[in-house]
Formats: structure tokens, sequence, C-alpha cells
């Protein structure tokens, strides 16, 4: 055997992953967040009702789509328990997961641009601001709220404390 045929039988192995055990290259879920990505925001909830407060996250992030600059941000649904917010660049993603015990934000994306992370920055503080209005605005009950937080119910302030030019 030639030092070029073990070259071609080390390089026919990177990146295909274990044939025989079925391991793959997609990119997996760990802990509620996907592989490689960062926490940004993690809210506690008293109580939420999810679907609703989902659907209604959902309207205002298709609503945001063309903000601050047209066609920067494309909404998807995963699932039904997140919302993803890419990046016209490619080199970052929102996930925001909704699941009974919290909502979380992630950022998916190695190194985000500069100008990503601006307009990270944009998108997340308005998504925090409809969330104020939802928690504490309006003549809503407490028992009909669709996002009641626990006390001390700072949360939403600490959330926009860790974004990035918050």
């Amino acid at each position: 055997m030639s030092f070029f045929d073990d070259m071609g039988k080390f390089f026919d192995n990177l990146g295909g992953g274990d044939k025989e055990s079925g391991a793959s290259s997609e990119v997996e879920l760990v802990d509620g967040a996907y592989t490689g990505s960062k926490r940004i925001i993690s809210i506690p909830a008293k109580t939420m009702k999810m679907g609703g407060l989902r659907l209604y996250c959902n309207l205002y992030l298709m609503g945001v789509q063309n903000t601050p600059e047209p066609g920067c941000w494309k909404a998807s649904k995963s699932d039904d328990s997140e919302v993803n917010l890419r990046y016209v660049d490619l080199s970052g993603s929102i996930i925001i997961q909704f699941s009974e015990e919290c909502i979380t934000v992630d950022r998916l994306g190695s190194s985000p641009s500069n100008k990503y992370l601006m307009h990270e920055s944009m998108i997340l503080n308005g998504f925090l601001d409809e969330l104020n209005s939802i928690v504490y605005e309006g003549s809503v009950g407490e028992e009909n709220r669709l996002l009641t937080l626990p006390e001390p119910g700072n949360q939403l302030e600490e959330a926009r404390d860790a974004i990035s030019f918050g």
C-alpha cells in the first residue's frame, strides 16, 4: 500500500460520520439548544399560554423581517415550540424557543458579523418590548395573560442587559 492510498483512506472518512453506526453530520439538539448555539436570553415564566404567546410572537417576528433593511431577516417555524430568524448574510440566526417553564433566545453562528449583531439587538429589543406589553400593559387580568413572570419581575430588564448593543 502506498502513502497516497493511506492518505485517500484518511480523507475518505472525514466529515461523513461513521456509516456503520448511522452517525450523521446534521445539527442536533442538546439540552434544548442547537449544538454550536449560544444562549443569549432565558426568561423564566410563572405562567405561559404557550400556543397563544408563540402565535403572537411569530406574527410580530414575521412583521420585522424587513427591519432595519428590506430582506435582512427570514422567519421560519421549525416546529411547534420555536421560531427561527435567519440573517441575510448567513452569519447567524436567532432561535426563540417556548417551553412551559421559560422562553429562551439562542444565537446560532460561531462568528456573526457586526452588522448581524447590531440588527439582532434591534430585533431582540423590539421582541422584549412586545413581551413587556404582554406582561404589564392593558386591562387583561393576570389569569388571562399570555405570559406572567415570577417575582421579582425584573427578568425582561435583565434580558435587555444581555443584548449585544442593548
